[in-house]
């Protein structure tokens, strides 16, 4: 019977360290557990190239051709996820998660929060944003909150000052947790701390109420169709993503580490 116990043990053990190992996102130099938002068979602009994940299209916010944010195969709940990252001067994108890919959502950011990648020099020189008026428009709302700032919970939680930022074109490093048991959201950049955040409760619903997601019945958030922004952040497991955004984007060295 202690046998029995001790094997028993080993078995679960071996089983939940294995789970918790940090795995590789980027397999064989391809997009091997990745996929397209709802790709239709028509939709493109990611590539693979010595092991570096690229976005390299003309946006859907410019072309209006259908949302090509590209989506892991899996679901996750609780997660740290790492990944350096670069954009072109005057570009942005972003990672989310806990996306639903379900029909009546036109766009991953219906339903999953964003973390931000952007050149902040663009708040200096806002006209250099990529995008056109409306990605213009975004900054010049933000020149003060810095809801759309580098390393910000986009338009709900604002980052701390941020000390470490390579200038666009070259790397960055960006280490982000989705803690669902413990209610706790995180993001480094370079290693520095810049966000700290809750993931449910009073401090999320205060920030949610002044945000651009509490506002389903305007005429502004009719371009979402019927569920507009009921259902945004309501999923605990659902897909990582990055983002289809104005201005070419590299990721590399990208690994995920579920959390129990």
């Amino acid at each position: 019977m202690k046998n029995f116990l001790l094997l028993f043990s080993l078995l679960i053990f071996g089983c939940n360290s294995k789970d918790n190992e940090w795995k590789n996102l980027i397999i064989n130099n391809s997009l091997e557990g990745w996929h397209i938002f709802q790709d239709d068979g028509t939709k493109k602009g990611w590539y693979v190239e010595n092991q570096v994940l690229i976005f390299d299209a003309i946006s859907d916010l410019e072309s209006g051709k259908g949302d090509a944010s590209l989506l892991s195969n899996k679901e996750y709940t609780s997660f740290e996820i790492e990944f350096d990252w670069k954009i072109e001067k005057g570009g942005n994108s972003g990672f989310m998660w806990g996306v639903n890919e379900d029909l009546k959502y036109r766009f991953p950011y219906q339903t999953g929060p964003e973390i931000q990648i952007i050149d902040i020099a663009i708040y200096n020189k806002p006209n250099e944003v990529l995008g056109g008026e409306i990605e213009l428009n975004n900054v010049l709302a933000d020149l003060d909150e810095k809801k759309h700032y580098l390393g910000a919970v986009y338009d709900i939680y604002s980052p701390k000052e941020i000390n470490l930022y390579n200038s666009a074109g070259n790397w960055n490093k960006y280490y982000i947790k989705i803690d669902q048991k413990n209610n706790l959201g995180q993001v480094k950049l370079n290693n520095e701390l810049i966000n700290e955040f809750e993931l449910k409760g009073d401090s999320w619903d205060k920030m949610f109420s002044k945000s651009k997601f509490n506002d389903s019945e305007s005429k502004e958030s009719e371009y979402l169709g019927d569920k507009r922004w009921y259902d945004f952040a309501k999923f605990r497991k659902g897909y990582i993503c990055f983002q289809d955004h104005p201005g070419k984007a590299y990721f590399k060295n990208i690994k995920i580490r579920e959390l129990n």
